[in-house]
């Protein structure tokens, strides 16, 4: 029998709201510790891409300054994947070593660097065709490239976009199966 009036002989429906606190109050505790173990598997996961980045950092000996992304990172020197870099000054690498130099053979491309850039256009793509198949010519002799047929692209951010899918396209036509591109996290 339920509190009501003192006067009614009969059964009361009133809801016990009892049970209901109690399952409201198991819900909040189980939602809280949920969320409490979410936050530290974010701030692990920062870590641990922090300490990715610190790592891919010190293999980057070529100065290539890489636009920002939010993929996952790729510890490129771990995997000993080849990596082919281009500065904003039309330099060739592969790893730290130097494989062309764009600029002594095609010096008409000097006008599409620097402060005052210009778009790319097709006099640039004729002029960029010697670079290109210099590239190709030194990527055909590299002995792992051929043997593993995957290769990643570091691509200065300032360059134009055309130049850089023009690299592409000529090395995947040269035999390379995987192509990926390599970007900075964002911050």
């Amino acid at each position: 029998m339920g509190m009501g009036d003192p006067g009614h002989k009969g059964m009361l429906a009133e809801i016990n709201v009892t049970p209901l606190v109690d399952v409201m109050l198991v819900l909040l505790i189980i939602f809280m510790i949920s969320s409490s173990i979410e936050t530290r598997q974010v701030q692990q996961e920062k870590q641990q891409q922090k300490q990715a980045e610190k790592i891919e950092r010190v293999d980057q000996k070529v100065p290539v300054n890489l636009p920002r992304t939010d993929a996952e990172p790729v510890n490129l020197a771990q995997e000993k994947k080849l990596v082919l870099s281009i500065t904003d000054d039309l330099r060739f690498f592969v790893g730290d070593t130097l494989v062309v130099d764009c600029l002594p053979l095609a010096p008409a491309l000097k006008a599409i660097m620097g402060a005052r850039r210009r778009p790319w256009g097709r006099d640039d793509e004729r002029e960029f065709k010697p670079c290109l198949a210099a590239l190709v010519t030194k990527l055909a002799a590299n002995q792992k490239l051929q043997r593993d047929g995957e290769m990643y692209l570091r691509a200065d951010e300032s360059l134009p976009y055309g130049l850089t899918l023009k690299v592409m396209a000529r090395v995947r036509a040269s035999g390379v199966g995987k192509f990926g591109l390599v970007a900075d996290p964002e911050g």
